[in-house]
């Protein structure tokens, strides 16, 4: 399926680029593969019902490509934010791990990382349960950490303990402390309020 969806994927952007129907060259290029390559996977699509292809003219995605293609497209955005702004990963690398993980994650799975990353304004997460923040933008109140940078955990922020926030105030386990954005834009809260 994975090869099925880089085909989709390549397909939808080219589309969305061009503005016009998919010419086999563009997608031999754009892969890197030979035009009897893509004429063959292109016949295999249009079995499937992904693709409209006609020999000579190109190829365009049906409803079901299309799904298929934003799904994947989804899970790359995801995937990128997350190694970007939380792991700290270069985004040549968040780029290189999202294409091979975006093939083999689960709906449930990148629901759960769009939690983790729900506050940071992934646009890819407009579904996410809003209960999730980072330590930034939550709300005043009772909080229990989901996720914390190495550097914060040697003093007592792990995930599962329970924090208040008052303002730009943070207390745990009757200790102050004030976090810069760096930090607080990196752990992620749960509200229990």
């Amino acid at each position: 399926m994975e090869r099925v969806e880089e085909y989709l994927e390549a397909i939808y952007d080219i589309q969305e680029k061009k503005k016009k129907v998919v010419k086999t060259n563009d997608l031999a290029k754009r892969l890197g593969v030979k035009p009897s390559s893509v004429t063959e996977m292109l016949m295999k699509l249009s079995e499937k019902g992904f693709v409209e292809y006609q020999p000579y003219y190109g190829v365009v995605l049906t409803d079901a490509g299309l799904g298929v293609a934003k799904r994947i497209k989804k899970f790359h955005k995801i995937f990128e934010t997350f190694f970007t702004d939380f792991l700290g990963l270069s985004k040549e690398e968040s780029h290189r791990l999202s294409c091979e993980l975006e093939h083999h994650v689960t709906d449930e799975v990148a629901e759960r990382i769009c939690r983790v990353i729900s506050s940071s304004e992934c646009m890819a997460c407009n579904e996410c349960d809003r209960s999730f923040y980072l330590l930034k933008n939550a709300p005043d109140g009772s909080h229990e950490i989901v996720v914390a940078p190495l550097i914060i955990k040697k003093l007592g922020f792990l995930p599962g303990k329970v924090l208040q926030k008052i303002g730009d105030d943070v207390f745990l386990d009757g200790e102050g402390f004030s976090f810069k954005d760096e930090i607080s834009t990196k752990i992620v809260v749960r509200s229990l309020d």
